[in-house]
């Protein structure tokens, strides 16, 4: 069913807004905003086209959970086709097997199924949700002996992917002003509930309300700045040995959110000051009042499928190279022109490119990989970034989640070389990522998949009696890395969450 979009006189926020609506009739269901938020002012457009809006409901939901090694499928209200005996209402069944191998086998692709729409919208429903970096263990990369001694991943959910079938969904093409609603089934309840949210948006022309309050709390920082300048030298003196060329460093802000203000809430205020092509919100209830919320700004593509013919093609987007913007004209143009023309962050770049084009030659047709742009610099709200395009056709024997897992962590979150890098970070870093540096999209029915690289994101966890707040921060190390300037960068880095949150980078 497709309606005209433009309702809501801040156009540029419909998708929001009627999320907002919709997710608050509906506040026990996993849910999932996909918002291409610069939509407007997008220096790529084509890759800004399409806002989602994602939920699981009725007998068809379910979710997946993923943690060493187990995968765990909640599902609603009935047995399903296929499933072992025994599945029924609130069942849980588990199984160990590597989360890409469940992936590969569980992406239904069908995208003439009965109850797909003819659209040019790629995602048709399918699964939603998140993967996180620790998932690296299953793809060669196992946890090193520090691992026992890291600091106790405080704030951080317990799964390593969470993911949920999408039952329902809202997608808004920007390009085209047209707004399509989704469901599995025909359901006409469904779809009298978005159109009446839409008319209430537009009828509700007043200034909205101030959102509740909220405040960060015992906000500190995983590692001070000494203790993170020495991590950056020992990662130098690994890249002088020959060991890696590149090293991607993280540490973590933690803090305690206390206020009335609803996850979502606290991703309007992200979303407002820093719009990027994959702000994104997903809401994921454990029950009894505790969950996950992932509230993410990024402005980085980990990888796209695009169904085209017989064939798809896979495109990655890595970003390497920050700038802070410049208060004035003057100074913002010359930070971007230093940006673009710096030797470090030009290296930095190359490499993770480089890494990328292995990753995606994998299970690429012969003769297909193309670097569509290297080093190009875009702006963003809070900073300027320096991005690389690599592209290929799959391969027709090749399933998409094939590709995925090869490319699996984002290149520009480890380091070059990938899995010898990400042993030394098993070393250097003090404490886990969780779903920072992982990735988050959609896997569709209709074949296509977009995923983000999860930087520039919050991460919020309620155990029912508290909430809290987990920031993952870093950059890439490399021979000629000033330790102080990489410190700084992280601090910047930061300011984009935590400002619009109203706190800031905290002292140790």
């Amino acid at each position: 069913m497709k309606v005209p979009a433009g309702l809501h006189p801040r156009s540029a926020d419909r998708a929001a807004a009627l999320f907002a609506r919709l997710s608050a009739q509906r506040p026990e269901d996993p849910a999932a905003l996909l918002d291409s938020s610069d939509h407007h002012s997008s220096p790529a457009p084509a890759r800004s086209r399409y806002s989602i809006l994602a939920f699981s409901s009725g007998p068809e939901r379910r979710e997946v959970l993923h943690s060493r090694g187990l995968t765990t499928v909640r599902a609603a209200s009935r047995v399903r086709s296929g499933e072992a005996p025994g599945a029924h209402a609130g069942m849980e069944q588990s199984l160990e097997q590597p989360f890409f191998d469940w992936l590969r086998e569980n992406w239904e692709i069908t995208p003439d199924a009965e109850g797909a729409t003819a659209s040019a919208a790629p995602f048709q429903l399918g699964w939603v949700g998140w993967l996180g970096y620790e998932l690296k263990r299953e793809l060669g990369s196992p946890d090193g002996a520090a691992a026992a001694r890291r600091t106790p991943a405080g704030g951080l959910p317990e799964a390593e992917a969470h993911l949920f079938r999408a039952t329902h969904a809202v997608v808004i093409d920007h390009h085209r002003e047209e707004l399509e609603i989704q469901s599995l089934q025909p359901d006409p309840a469904w779809d009298q509930e978005v159109a009446a949210a839409l008319a209430e948006l537009e009828s509700d022309r007043s200034e909205q309300p101030a959102a509740p309050p909220a405040e960060l709390r015992n906000l500190r920082v995983r590692d001070s700045q000494e203790e993170y300048m020495a991590a950056i030298r020992t990662a130098q003196e690994e890249i002088r040995s020959g060991t890696t060329y590149e090293i991607c460093l993280t540490t973590a802000v933690s803090a305690e959110v206390h206020g009335a203000a609803a996850g979502v809430e606290l991703f309007a205020r992200m979303r407002e000051r820093n719009r990027a092509p994959f702000t994104q919100y997903l809401r994921l209830p454990s029950g009894e009042g505790s969950g996950t919320e992932i509230l993410s700004t990024s402005p980085e593509r980990y990888l796209s499928v695009t169904p085209e013919g017989p064939g798809s093609t896979v495109r990655s987007e890595p970003i390497k190279g920050t700038r802070p913007r410049g208060g004035t004209e003057e100074e913002d143009q010359a930070l971007a022109q230093d940006l673009r023309t710096h030797p470090k962050d030009r290296a930095e770049n190359v490499m993770i490119t480089d890494l990328v084009r292995n990753d995606l030659s994998i299970h690429a047709e012969t003769g297909t990989l193309r670097t569509e742009r290297l080093c190009a610099v875009e702006s963003y709200p809070s900073v300027h970034q320096m991005v690389s395009t690599v592209s290929a056709q799959l391969d027709r024997q090749a399933h998409p989640a094939d590709v995925i897992a090869a490319a699996f962590p984002p290149g520009s979150m480890t380091g070059a070389p990938k899995i010898s890098t990400m042993n030394i970070l098993e070393e250097l870093e003090t404490g886990p990522r969780g779903a920072y540096s992982g990735v988050a999209g959609y896997f569709s029915r209709s074949g296509a998949a977009d995923l983000s690289v999860l930087i520039r994101t919050a991460v919020l966890t309620d155990d029912g009696d508290r909430r809290h707040l987990h920031l993952g921060l870093g950059g890439a190390i490399t021979a000629d890395s000033d330790p102080e300037a990489e410190w700084e960068e992280v601090r910047t880095k930061s300011a984009g969450v935590l400002g619009a949150l109203g706190a800031e980078f905290p002292q140790r």
